[in-house]
């Protein structure tokens, strides 16, 4: 699970498979946005940004900006009257756990196996929440 510090880089891992939407535990932006309007205005000056979102598919973008809004997921200091903390440039994301410390290839094996059925248990919880509706 990662923790993201920008909205837009965030938002641009995600689109490119750099991050996966499920690896997603939260993301602490500098943005005050309010609503799905806010977001998407956002998600609009992101798309001409070649830092951020330059180039991708802007439907999809926006698609992902409301999810992790709406899935409460953007944790927005400045919403609270709380000064963001700054980050090392460039830093995008930290892990809550390591995702990888050691250099066997038995360690990797097994890594990659719990990450693979994590995937999987969460992707049959939707898939039951579907067919269950």
């Amino acid at each position: 699970m990662k923790v993201g510090f920008s909205l837009g880089r965030c938002v641009r891992d995600i689109m490119t498979d750099i991050v996966t939407y499920d690896d997603v535990a939260f993301i602490i932006t500098g943005t005050a946005l309010r609503d799905e309007e806010a977001i998407k205005a956002c998600v609009d000056q992101y798309m001409y940004r070649d830092d951020y979102l330059y180039g991708l598919d802007q439907e999809q973008c926006i698609e992902v900006a409301l999810r992790l809004f709406n899935e409460g997921k953007i944790f927005q200091p400045r919403l609270q009257g709380i000064r963001a903390f700054r980050i090392p440039e460039g830093a995008v994301w930290a892990d809550l756990f390591p995702t990888n410390v050691s250099e066997s290839d038995a360690v990797k094996k097994a890594w990659e196996a719990y990450r693979f059925m994590l995937h999987m248990t969460t992707q049959i919880d939707e898939d039951l929440k579907e067919h269950l509706s």
